[in-house]
């Protein structure tokens, strides 16, 4: 674990898949005790980026704004997967909306801790979401990292991790736990371990090994 990681704090906030859904021990609980990194976990299952008042999980930014002024190296947070239903199921506002709560949030977290590192985690290609939302949603959500100068974990465009693909969705995905532990068969939205360890922990570790270097 000699790669400059080791003792650096880290803050993640989003939605189910930072937090782990039902067996909170999600990819950022795997990738902080493999560099050895104090994580801090504010992520809520249901969160959005914009403001959905059907949404279970309240906003992203609300989660940034109730988490203590004590700076982090890293903040790394998720977004876009529940606004993908949102937007195209539910119609409570627009991908410009989105957009605009997306820089709301970035904002409050360079302006609440200005030395920490910013972090975006790209889900993986979801069969769950319609997919011309999900691919507005990328755009929208690079543009704006672009803009913020915030790193992107990349796992929608640098892994193959796809649950439109029928094989997938059934080996890397739970909704349940069996014997206590995420099962497989899921919806396509949640990655069990298996989807965590080949796809999500080796692009976010190598995110962060790379910025932290610099």
């Amino acid at each position: 674990m000699n790669n400059g990681l080791v003792g650096k704090s880290v803050y993640a906030f989003g939605d189910s898949i930072v937090y782990g859904h039902a067996y909170p021990h999600s990819f950022m609980d795997v990738v902080a005790e493999r560099e050895g990194m104090p994580l801090t976990k504010f992520a809520r299952n249901g969160a959005t980026i914009g403001a959905d008042p059907h949404a279970s999980g309240g906003q992203i930014l609300t989660q940034v704004e109730q988490a203590t002024d004590i700076a982090p190296d890293f903040v790394i947070f998720d977004g876009g997967t529940n606004d993908a239903q949102s937007i195209f199921r539910d119609r409570a506002y627009t991908l410009g909306t989105y957009a605009e709560e997306l820089e709301k949030t970035l904002h409050a977290m360079e302006r609440k801790w200005p030395t920490a590192r910013i972090v975006y985690v790209a889900a993986h290609k979801l069969g769950s979401r319609d997919w011309d939302t999900q691919a507005a949603l990328r755009e929208a959500t690079l543009e704006a990292c672009r803009k913020w100068d915030v790193a992107v974990a990349d796992v929608f465009g640098e892994t193959t991790f796809d649950t439109r693909d029928d094989i997938q969705r059934a080996k890397y995905t739970f909704d349940d736990l069996v014997n206590g532990f995420p099962g497989t068969e899921g919806s396509g939205t949640h990655p069990n371990e298996a989807g965590i360890t080949t796809f999500y922990v080796p692009v976010v570790s190598a995110t962060l090994q790379q910025i932290s270097s610099r």
